[in-house]
C-alpha cells in the first residue's frame, strides 16, 4: 500500500513539474514573439520617420528653389507658380526631348506658361514652356563662383556696393547669349537687374 501511495505521489509531482515547464516555455515563446513584434514596430516607425523627414526636406528644397527662381516676378494678381498635373502633350514632348536625363521632375503653371523643375546634374533647373511646346528659357540658381568675370565686372562697375551671393542663370534656346539675373537691395527694397555674358545690362521679360 505504501508503495502505491509513493508511486502516486511521485507521479503527481512529475506531472506538476512537467506542466510547470510547459507553462514556462509558453511564456518564453510569448515573450520572444512580443519582443520581435516590438522590434518590427520600432523599425517601421523609424522608416516612417525617415520617409517623413525626407519628404519634408524635399518640400523645403522645392519651396526654397521656387522662391529664389521666381522672386520679384509675381503675376498681375501677385501669385506665384501653381502645381500642375495636366500639361499639353506638346509641352511634355518638348521637355523630354530637351532634357531626357531629367530627374525628380515637378510641374507648375505660371503666368500662362508651363514650368518643369528638375534635377540637372549638380543643379536644379526650371524650364519654361509656352503651350505650343516652344521653350522660353531654362533658369538655374548659381553661386557667385559660377558667374563669368565680365558679368561681375559689369555689376561692380554699375554698383560697386552690390553684394553678389547667387544669381539666376537664364539660358534661351535660340542661340542668344546667356543672361544673369542679379538681386540687389536698394533703399531697403530688392531690385533685379539682367546682365548678358559680356556684363552689359539688358531687358528681359520676367
Amino acid at each position: 500500500m505504501k508503495k502505491i501511495v509513493l508511486l502516486l505521489t511521485a507521479f503527481t509531482i512529475s506531472l506538476s513539474i512537467l506542466a510547470q515547464g510547459n507553462s514556462d516555455n509558453k511564456g518564453k515563446g510569448k515573450d520572444k514573439s512580443a519582443t520581435e513584434k516590438s522590434k518590427g514596430n520600432d523599425k517601421a516607425k523609424g522608416k516612417d520617420k525617415a520617409d517623413k523627414d525626407k519628404a519634408d526636406k524635399e518640400k523645403k528644397e522645392k519651396a526654397d528653389h521656387d522662391s529664389k527662381i521666381w522672386e520679384g516676378t509675381s503675376d498681375k494678381g501677385g501669385g506665384g507658380p501653381k502645381a500642375s498635373k495636366n500639361q499639353p502633350a506638346k509641352v511634355r514632348q518638348a521637355f523630354q526631348r530637351d532634357y531626357p536625363n531629367a530627374t525628380n521632375v515637378y510641374w507648375t503653371k505660371y503666368r500662362g506658361d508651363w514650368t518643369a523643375t528638375f534635377g540637372n546634374g549638380v543643379f536644379r533647373s526650371t524650364a519654361v514652356y509656352h503651350a505650343n511646346g516652344e521653350r522660353k528659357d531654362t533658369r538655374t540658381l548659381v553661386g557667385r563662383e559660377s558667374l563669368p568675370k565680365r558679368v561681375l565686372d559689369g555689376i561692380f562697375k554699375r554698383r560697386p556696393e552690390t553684394k553678389v551671393e547667387e544669381a539666376v542663370k537664364i539660358e534661351q534656346p535660340k542661340g542668344i547669349k546667356g543672361i544673369f539675373r542679379i538681386k540687389d537691395i536698394i533703399n531697403g527694397q530688392p531690385q533685379f537687374t539682367f546682365y548678358d555674358e559680356d556684363g552689359l545690362v539688358v531687358k528681359y521679360d520676367y
